[in-house]
């Protein structure tokens, strides 16, 4: 291969490094964040963000009401409490636990709230994680929520990729990642330790080690509201295998003899609920694809199976939730959110009837510990949130909160249709806006990868700054993702390409059907979704208008060598690997930019401090690509907010105005 030009941007603390992505930034800052349609923008996407009347998401715990508040005054978010019945109410009382920028000065650094995991049985222990600059790395504190302070000698935690749970009010489960003896070759953690309240953190318990090259570990408890708690262990050897122990009263990890690419999903009832993703022969039984299990558990002795479902080709199994007697599954069927529940009754599993939802998306928003009461978000494109409340019991559901319109949907209409891709798969895309013509500006979104289902949400600040304007907006749901049953292995390693495939269908659809046409169509993707689009606009850049590459992969020879990147061969495959080389060296956008080619208009971002997805990608990417063509090519890079955004809302609006700016005036 030929020298690599842009390997210097492979080093972060490189001054030629630092320059480059400054001088990136000044461009991108001049041409984009400094005219006043960016600054009404920016100041509109905030105050939308900063509604009061959105809807309060909480944790509920003994009859208090949980929740994480961001706002002007408090940037960075404050944690609060209500009683449950003021809630319920509309009218809550609410009382503030802590603020997160108090935590600033405690650590010595930038850090945003990650997650608080109360100790159900005693809900006012809770163990804060706080991301540094919003970066997957973070530190963990225990913190007392009736005495509003850190505990002295509690469970404290260094910055790490660490995994931490509570075993009860006095242990912690806790997988270290601070230093590199404790990290497999992803990073991530391989050690797990069992610590115990008034003991030294090197007093603390061995109990597993897996081999460094696996990817990572993880250990908890899970209570059983209908009987003993148990102890896990998940080993993850690669990103989709891994071996499930049970942790027995001598802390012996027994291994428990589950298929490797099954996935342990909840406990009930003394019962294992196994999700499989390939079909399991067990005794007499064999149990299909995607099929839910209960698989009874005796002293770490796996019992009789059942299945409870079995998805058909048109649905997937997107969550699976336990409440004190029953099992909630969240179904996807055509892309559409649908529920299912199971209660164990008289020594077997019983189907219940549920109540009629909405179609669009469903998401189990909390699940309060030791009862039947299910909090549930429903929306869709333009219909609003809707949080509800299901009692199982009595088979009731109320509306608990309505979040407020964000854009006028007169005339907006969602139409879902199919494509065939290259070999024939019928691949399913969601259509939202007004008009159909060739000249309207068409957002076209995807991810496809790791399993993951893309849904039709609630559209929000892009309803009203896009689709409002007669823009329109669609969602590519291709293989790789999680969608239906068999659709993420049908591109895995060197099948990735189909992803790609699908969305040039999808894209090449729109345009035969006179949806829109190349040069008003955009294509918008995430991490993997990155990937996906950057290879889809350097493949057929003519069918393209301009792209959006946020936080991705591009550089698919070196992947591999970057932060989590070992953790992900098993979706793309390795590169050491002469027979995995070709079609990844095919995959790579960096190396099949080709400078003999025009390329349409390029935002590419990244975050200094994302430390999953290395910004090498998306720095050299840029890189070759301004080369090329300076004035269509620009990239944003933030210092904060890690991979996922986590972020204040004024660094959101911000980020969301500078890309709206960019589609409205490049599509037009």
């Amino acid at each position: 291969m030929t020298q690599d030009a842009f390997a210097f941007l492979e080093d972060l603390d490189n001054e030629n490094c630092l320059s480059f992505i400054e001088h990136a930034q000044a461009k991108t800052q001049r041409d984009w964040l400094q005219s006043e349609r960016f600054k009404v923008l920016k100041q509109d996407i905030l105050t939308l963000l900063q509604d009061d009347r959105q809807i309060e998401f909480c944790q509920e715990h003994r009859a208090k009401m949980y929740h994480f508040h961001q706002s002007a005054e408090f940037p960075k978010g404050v944690y609060r409490v209500a009683s449950a019945a003021s809630y319920r109410s509309g009218l809550p009382e609410w009382k503030t636990l802590f603020s997160v920028a108090d935590f600033d000065e405690i650590l010595g650094d930038d850090v945003y709230l990650e997650g608080v995991s109360h100790y159900v049985e005693q809900p006012e222990k809770v163990l804060l994680t706080l991301s540094s600059a919003g970066a997957d790395s973070a530190y963990t504190l225990e913190f007392d929520l009736a005495n509003k302070q850190v505990v002295d000698d509690g469970f404290h935690f260094p910055l790490g990729k660490n995994h931490i749970a509570w075993r009860d009010e006095n242990s912690v489960w806790f997988c270290p990642a601070w230093d590199s003896r404790q990290l497999t070759t992803s990073g991530y953690p391989r050690q797990v330790w069992l610590w115990q309240r008034g003991q030294s953190l090197s007093e603390a318990t061995p109990v597993y080690q897996m081999d460094e090259t696996g990817v990572m570990v993880n250990a908890w408890r899970y209570l059983d509201a209908q009987g003993a708690p148990i102890d896990l262990i998940e080993a993850s050897t690669t990103f989709f295998q891994r071996d499930y122990f049970y942790v027995n009263t001598q802390l012996e990890a027994v291994p428990l003899g589950l298929p490797r690419d099954a996935e342990m999903v909840g406990y009930l009832a003394g019962q294992l609920l196994v999700q499989l993703k390939t079909d399991w022969q067990r005794s007499k039984n064999r149990f299909q694809a995607g099929s839910l299990l209960a698989v009874k558990l005796h002293k770490g002795e796996l019992g009789e199976a059942v299945c409870l479902f079995c998805p058909n080709e048109t649905q997937s199994i997107a969550m699976v939730e336990t409440t004190r007697k029953f099992v909630i599954i969240n179904l996807l069927d055509n892309v559409s959110g649908s529920l299912k529940a199971f209660k164990w009754d008289k020594g077997a599993w019983q189907e219940v009837v549920l109540p009629r939802f909405p179609k669009g998306a469903i998401e189990i928003a909390d699940q309060p510990w030791g009862g039947d009461t299910v909090y549930l978000a429903c929306s869709d494109f333009v219909t609003p949130l809707t949080l509800f409340a299901l009692d199982l019991n009595v088979m009731e559901l109320t509306v608990l909160r309505r979040q407020p319109k964000q854009f006028d949907e007169q005339n907006i209409e969602i139409s879902q249709h199919f494509t065939l891709s290259t070999d024939g798969v019928r691949i399913p895309y969601y259509h939202v806006g007004k008009q159909k013509n060739a000249q309207t500006p068409t957002l076209v979104y995807v991810y496809g990868g790791f399993d993951v289902p893309e849904l039709p949400y609630y559209m929000g600040a892009i309803g009203k700054h896009w689709l409002e304007k007669g823009n329109s907006f669609v969602l590519a749901n291709v293989r790789g993702g999680g969608e239906f049953t068999g659709w993420h292995q049908a591109a895995m390693r060197e099948h990735k390409h189909k992803t790609i495939d699908d969305l040039l269908s999808v894209i090449n659809d729109l345009h035969q059907n006179g949806y829109t046409s190349p040069q008003h169509t955009a294509v918008q993707g995430g991490s993997n979704g990155g990937l996906v689009v950057a290879s889809a606009f350097i493949r057929q850049p003519e069918s393209i208008g301009a792209m959006v590459c946020e936080v991705p992969l591009t550089d698919m020879l070196n992947y591999t060598k970057w932060y989590a990147g070992a953790s992900w061969i098993d979706e793309y495959g390795d590169p050491e690997n002469p027979q995995d080389y070709d079609y990844l060296e095919k995959l790579s956008p960096y190396h099949q930019l080709n400078t003999q080619k025009t390329y349409p208009a390029a935002w590419i971002t990244t975050s200094l401090s994302d430390d999953r997805v290395h910004p090498a990608h998306a720095l050299k990417f840029y890189g070759k690509l301004a080369a090329h063509q300076p004035q269509t090519t620009w990239l944003y890079v933030p210092k904060t907010g890690g991979h996922t955004g986590n972020s204040t809302q004024e660094d959101t609006a911000e980020e969301l105005a500078a890309l709206l700016c960019f589609l409205e005036t490049v599509l037009m």
